[in-house]
């Protein structure tokens, strides 16, 4: 025969773990000792919840609490069916987990002890020996013949010529090359404007003094 059994579990509050077990037909939870479920928390009323069982199932019902009942996370107004594993939240911090426990009280079965089955394990072999002969029942051609160690040749590491490194080429600096530029530059635009220069010019430049230039009074 199995009989059922009811239970809450809290979940967090004054006391995590604690187990209220419903024991009658109904059950009050509150601030107050005088309650079956009593619970010292600020956010519990004094008389804050019913729980009772109707045709196999429980119900939990709201009494008017100031911070309310809640289940599975929604705020209840009237009786509400509990299911295993339902999540109750009184106020804001105290939570209980809803169980249900069946257990089976059945005289006539017969508790039958398992003897766990046998072990057997295989010996680990054992390691065969070979007797030894004498060495005056051997032959003289049978006899060993003494194995002379000779010494290990080593190869000598092949010869590798020495690898050169060649100077790397240096040119001129960075600064001479530029001043170099801006002097050809320089005599370029010297020469372009002496060709062109008119001869007015050369004379002025000269003071006259080239052949073909007018003569100063």
């Amino acid at each position: 025969m199995a009989t059922t059994k009811f239970q809450f579990i809290m979940r967090s509050g004054p006391v995590p773990g604690k187990v209220f077990l419903l024991e009658k037909e109904e059950a009050f939870l509150g601030r107050d000792l005088g309650n079956d479920f009593s619970v010292s928390d600020p956010e519990i009323s004094r008389r804050h919840a019913h729980f009772y069982t109707r045709e196999g199932g429980v119900f939990v019902e709201d009494l008017g609490s100031t911070n309310g009942t809640f289940l599975n996370g929604e705020r209840i107004t009237s009786p509400q069916q509990l299911r295993k594993g339902d999540l109750i939240t009184l106020g804001e911090s105290v939570q209980l987990i809803f169980d249900r426990l069946e257990e089976t009280t059945d005289p006539t079965s017969i508790r039958t002890q398992v003897h766990p089955a046998p072990v057997y394990t295989t010996p680990a072999p054992q390691p065969h020996f070979v007797p030894e002969v004498e060495k005056e029942d051997l032959e003289p051609w049978q006899y060993p013949q003494p194995v002379d160690e000779l010494p290990v040749q080593r190869e000598a590491p092949a010869y590798e010529p020495p690898i050169k490194k060649t100077p790397a080429k240096r040119g001129l600096p960075t600064g001479m090359i530029v001043l170099l530029v801006a002097i050809v530059v320089l005599v370029c635009v010297i020469a372009v404007t002496m060709y062109f220069m008119p001869a007015s010019w050369w004379c002025a430049l000269f003071f006259n003094t080239l052949p073909g230039c007018p003569v100063p009074f």
